[in-house]
């Protein structure tokens, strides 16, 4: 196996699955767990929230995997193997295809934080993550997170501010003097509004990011920083060595790019709403219809929302209002925080290399079945919601249970 620390800790995670997992196969059908991640962290987390859908189910778990994580999947009580020769009650997996119908409930379980998850249930009607989930998320999203705005605010605002304590900047002053040494630095024009694209894979997306290339090569008005994609690689009219068109190869500190970027275009999901930097939306996003982001619905209204972005941004006037940007920090407060799902079972992501020892020590002690990743998969499949979540969000005294500790504000340390 891979990424697990040596081989010590290995028999020892694998021991300890097989004890805490004896005895706790179901004879109503089969889950179907897809496992081919080289990261324990994700292998581990889609096999535990797996489980848990078994045992809602009372379904036996079928794990389709490399072989270097067979012995994992079967400590963890699953069969190995072809595809099931009964139709799946429900699929588990880390690399949902986002464009493929689905006939059963698909859980797509992510990395980062403790354990973070998205579901698509067919009987909500079609059930494909590419064209219902990011609409699904952002009904949730209207529905239980904006009208808690009030009582959210405080916590939200602490999570920006633990997001964001990569950015030192504390004043207008302050981002302005580094606004001139970061556009030196990149050479280019600091008098001129400055659009970053980011986040876009070579094959996705291709019509809007030819787009966005074919603009950054037409336009006079303002700089462009492609950040590790070549600006040139969706258009040959591109000028490779533009004064204004910057390929920024590696990462870019949150000081420069805060501090430097007028207007985002993200083919993938952003943080710069959250810290008062507007963002055109060009690829798909779970969040693309929570209000945060201006979002582009074909290359003619991405043509024109950049103008837009552009003409604004060199008149300072802002292309972010005040409810986007809010809407921005609780999306953001939602991500990492009423859609992290705390565990005793799963260790944080940032354990890293530890992960196997802190897994295997989790699995020794904690009560099976009385974690709360139980109950919140439960939760997420009575309701049918399409977030994996801390709390209750239908029950409004959990609701306010939960967010009543978060009643003393924290200011950001946002300048915009």
């Amino acid at each position: 196996m891979r990424r697990v620390g040596d081989r010590e800790h290995v028999d020892r995670l694998l021991a300890a699955a097989r004890t805490w997992w004896a005895d706790s196969a179901g004879d109503d059908g089969c889950v179907v767990a897809e496992a081919y991640d080289e990261d324990l962290r994700v292998v581990a987390r889609t096999l535990l929230v797996a489980k848990a859908v078994c045992g809602l189910l009372s379904a036996r778990l079928v794990v389709l995997t490399d072989p270097g994580w067979t012995r994992l999947a079967e400590a963890f009580g699953g069969t190995v193997g072809g595809r099931p020769d009964v139709p799946p009650r429900a699929l588990v997996t880390s690399r949902a295809e986002r464009a493929v119908p689905r006939e059963v409930p698909v859980v797509h379980v992510h990395g980062t934080g403790t354990l973070r998850a998205y579901a698509l249930f067919p009987d909500q009607g079609t059930c494909t993550i590419q064209d219902e989930l990011p609409a699904r998320v952002g009904a949730f999203f209207e529905r239980h997170v904006w009208p808690h705005r009030e009582a959210i605010r405080p916590s939200a605002e602490r999570v920006a501010r633990r997001v964001g304590r990569g950015y030192q900047v504390r004043t207008e002053t302050e981002r302005r003097q580094l606004r001139y040494y970061a556009c030196s630095r990149l050479g280019i024009d600091a008098d001129r509004p400055t659009v970053a694209v980011f986040g876009h894979e070579p094959g996705g997306d291709a019509e809007l990011f030819a787009a966005t290339t074919e603009f950054a090569a037409s336009d006079q008005s303002a700089n462009w920083l492609f950040l590790d994609t070549p600006a040139d690689a969706a258009s040959p009219s591109t000028p490779r060595n533009s004064s204004r068109i910057r390929q920024v190869s590696g990462a870019i500190s949150a000081n420069l790019l805060w501090s430097t970027a007028d207007v985002g275009v993200a083919f993938g999901d952003s943080d710069l709403p959250a810290f008062g930097i507007p963002v055109i939306q060009a690829g798909w996003s779970e969040g693309g219809a929570c209000g945060a982001t201006h979002v582009a619905g074909s290359p003619s209204e991405h043509r024109l929302l950049l103008a837009e972005a552009i003409a604004r941004g060199a008149k300072r006037a802002g292309f972010l209002g005040p409810e986007q940007r809010e809407r921005a920090r609780l999306w953001l407060w939602l991500r990492r925080c009423g859609a992290d799902v705390p565990s005793q079972l799963l260790p944080h992501w940032e354990h890293g290399d530890d992960y196997a020892r802190a897994m295997t020590v989790n699995l020794r002690h904690a009560e099976r079945d009385g974690d709360a990743l139980y109950s919140a998969v439960g939760r997420m499949w009575r309701w049918r919601d399409p977030v994996l979540t801390r709390f209750d969000f239908h029950d409004p005294a959990a609701t306010a249970a939960a967010l009543i500790p978060s009643t003393t504000a924290v200011p950001s340390r946002s300048t915009r």
